[in-house]
């Protein structure tokens, strides 16, 4: 039996959930106790996304990361509850441990999250319509007209989502493929990126946006992880000069990846920017940088802090409008922050 000091102290419990659908079923469950007993447990099922192909077409299937295991919080006496009830809830019984039930304490449970949010994302597959190639990329087609095809991306003018042209090379020679492709895999990003300047710009909305579902903690949209995963792929070999710029981008690399739970480059990309943070002097952008790291960190006094000196400054663009209205809701009550 559970000692007494855990009857009244939420904690993360290993469960077992036979019942069907993993995620679905599972939380409508719970959802159905704590409607009933007036609780507020927690539910965590991590899942993640495999791509099937049958007679030629590329499915998705989702399916459980931890198989039949579920985690739950809430106190001893709620989950013991739960598990009474005919709902397919059973606890999973530590023998070495003298607690007798297996329970992960909260730090081990935010780096448990990282590495399922790291499966969840996991995007090695795209759809042409979700993200941004670059002439020089080295892709294989995944579905199309020629499903196996590598070679050298080159843009065809006025066109994204329709025929691509790669470069195909071999012992005899080059030859163009018009190909007409639906999902590639990046084998290799180009290094020679000149847009270095306009794709932060253009990033900096996505990431913004991302972050919302971060602090709601909830999954990113299948489009939206592919841009954070372009972004990370992409700009993680890009050599920039500017100090400023480098500033910019490590903190949007840092964030990125830490968001679809690619700890290690979050790491490196933040070590690059505590290395260049000082060269930032444009107070916009030191707003965009500590928003970032004050809600990675889930920092609501450093927010506040950066916030009221913010608001001595009159926004002058949409950008810097944005930056203003993502501080007013991190600061609101519909932030979880």
């Amino acid at each position: 039996m559970a000692p007494d000091s855990r009857l009244d102290k939420p904690a993360w419990y290993v469960l077992n959930y036979i019942g069907g659908t993993i995620r679905n079923l599972a939380q409508k469950e719970v959802e159905r106790f704590n409607s009933w007993n007036d609780t507020a447990l927690e539910l965590f099922a991590p899942t993640y996304v495999v791509r099937e192909e049958k007679q030629g077409e590329i499915k998705f299937r989702t399916i459980s990361l931890t198989f039949h295991y579920v985690f739950v919080k809430g106190t001893f006496a709620e989950v013991k509850r739960l598990c009474a009830q005919p709902n397919g809830f059973s606890f999973l019984i530590d023998h070495s441990s003298a607690e007798r039930y297996a329970i992960i304490d909260d730090r081990q449970m935010v780096n448990f999250k990282n590495i399922a949010r790291a499966y969840k994302n996991c995007l090695p597959y795209f759809p042409l319509d979700e993200i941004d190639l670059e002439d020089g990329d080295l892709v294989e087609v995944v579905k199309g007209d020629f499903p196996g095809l590598i070679g050298t991306f080159m843009p065809k003018a006025k066109s994204k989502t329709g025929n691509i042209v790669l470069n195909v090379y071999n012992k005899v020679g080059t030859i163009a493929f018009d190909v007409k492709a639906t999902d590639v895999r990046v084998l290799e990003f180009s290094s020679h990126s000149t847009r270095a300047n306009d794709q932060i710009d253009a990033f900096v909305p996505h990431l913004l946006n991302a972050l919302r579902y971060f602090d709601r903690d909830e999954a990113l949209p299948t489009a939206l992880a592919a841009k954070l995963s372009v972004f990370c792929g992409r700009m993680d070999v890009a050599k920039l000069n500017n100090r400023k710029l480098d500033a910019r981008l490590q903190v949007l690399l840092y964030a990125a990846n830490h968001i679809i739970g690619n700890m290690p480059e979050a790491a490196k990309a933040l070590a690059k920017y505590e290395r260049v943070k000082d060269s930032v002097t444009n107070e916009w952008t030191k707003g965009v940088n500590n928003l970032i790291l004050s809600v990675i960190a889930k920092d609501k006094d450093s927010l506040l802090s950066d916030y009221e000196k913010l608001k001595q400054l009159e926004p002058s663009s949409k950008a810097q409008q944005m930056v203003r209205t993502e501080y007013d809701y991190y600061l609101s009550p519909e932030s979880s922050l």
